[in-house]
């Protein structure tokens, strides 16, 4: 049984120190504590988010969330708009969603005032705001991704027993890419888990068959976490399925992969990272979420940061030194005056502390500044 208990919330948008350089979030919220989807693998049942132990069994939801959002959004002067990220630590259309609406309501407050969104789910029930997200989509910029692990329904009924089916999440993307062209859509293939869901063709076919649905991109993420109270439910449950499975052995092969402080072998991130990004290639499929421009004094900034972030995932795969260019775009991402405008009263180079590498991805980025940058 699930039980799901109102709770006033004191406080409702996160502002991060430093844009998410995978989803292209500012600002997280989340319309629910805890998530029934009961995800076996979720990283929100660890000790670092301080949720509540019947995290799947519990609902919290937050009855005053559209309100709080709405007050914050229109009384806080030093929030400029950008990309709030929705469903991080509980799914925003679990099936508390269907009666209490709470994530439909924020939707309509987002709208309200013209900011981006961009959310995850592996639900179904997402369809029925679609004209939401569309409107949100023309105004400013929408993205839905759906979370898919795994073509085996099998598998995929233990990860995520309560989610909606692989066939169901294909069927909305299919939707979505047909129906509602100005979203964007893709696919969440995280995490891969070792050993369960790694094989080459279980990956490929998944590629393939979110390509023929019309996902324009897929964000992928090898391996899995095992923190703490995480870590010790998700190997009882693992056990248990493949014990089911008469596949024990496959357990303790599971467990000799991670070393002792529970982590994935650097070879495997390499391996993994590089056979999907080879199998992205093969289907042209994107592996970012195209990301939202704003129109303002951070509009070339932002594309600049974006071509240095992807630069620097790539040469992660590759076992190649990324640092530089990784830190140069997310600080790139936090200036306050543009790019051209740093460069000519040279400031850029001290502020970035960059190689020359880095100026020369950046170098389109940076343009002359205008009489109206100080406006826009």
């Amino acid at each position: 049984m699930v039980n799901y208990e109102p709770k006033y919330a004191k406080s409702i948008l996160n502002k991060m120190k430093y844009i998410d350089s995978w989803f292209w979030c500012r600002y997280t919220l989340n319309a629910y504590n805890g998530c029934e989807h009961a995800c076996t693998y979720c990283d929100a049942r660890s000790d670092r988010y301080y949720l509540h132990q019947d995290f799947d069994k519990k609902i919290y939801i937050k009855t005053n969330a559209a309100n709080l959002l709405d007050s914050k959004l229109k009384n806080a002067r030093s929030l400029e708009k950008d990309v709030i990220a929705m469903a991080g630590t509980s799914d925003g259309y679990q099936p508390a969603e269907k009666t209490a609406e709470n994530t439909k309501k924020i939707l309509q407050v987002i709208l309200k005032h013209g900011f981006p969104v961009n959310i995850s789910t592996k639900n179904k029930l997402i369809v029925r705001d679609l004209d939401i997200f569309s409107e949100i989509a023309k105004k400013s910029w929408a993205n839905i991704a759906f979370t898919i692990t795994s073509v085996d329904q099998d598998l995929t009924s233990f990860l995520e027993p309560r989610a909606s089916t692989i066939e169901e999440r294909f069927s909305a993307i299919k939707n979505i890419s047909h129906q509602f062209p100005d979203i964007k859509i893709g696919i969440n293939l995280m995490p891969i888990i070792p050993l369960l869901h790694d094989d080459h063709n279980d990956l490929e076919e998944l590629i393939k068959k979110g390509k023929e649905a019309g996902a324009q991109y897929i964000l992928f993420a090898p391996g899995v976490t095992l923190r703490d109270n995480q870590g010790k439910y998700f190997l009882k449950r693992l056990k248990k399925y493949l014990e089911r499975q008469n596949k024990i052995d496959l357990f303790h092969q599971f467990v000799s992969h991670f070393g002792p402080e529970g982590t994935h072998p650097q070879a495997y991130y390499h391996q993994k990272n590089m056979e999907v990004w080879n199998l992205c290639q093969k289907y042209d499929m994107n592996i970012e979420v195209p990301r939202w421009i704003p129109s303002d004094y951070r509009k070339e900034n932002y594309k600049a940061a974006e071509i240095l972030l992807t630069k620097a995932r790539i040469l992660k795969f590759e076992r190649k030194p990324f640092k530089d260019i990784y830190w140069a775009g997310m600080n790139i991402n936090n200036l306050k005056q543009p790019l051209g405008q740093l460069h000519k009263q040279g400031k850029l180079k001290d502020i970035l502390k960059s190689t020359s590498r880095v100026y020369s991805l950046i170098q389109p980025y940076i343009k002359p500044p205008t009489s109206l940058d100080k406006f826009f």
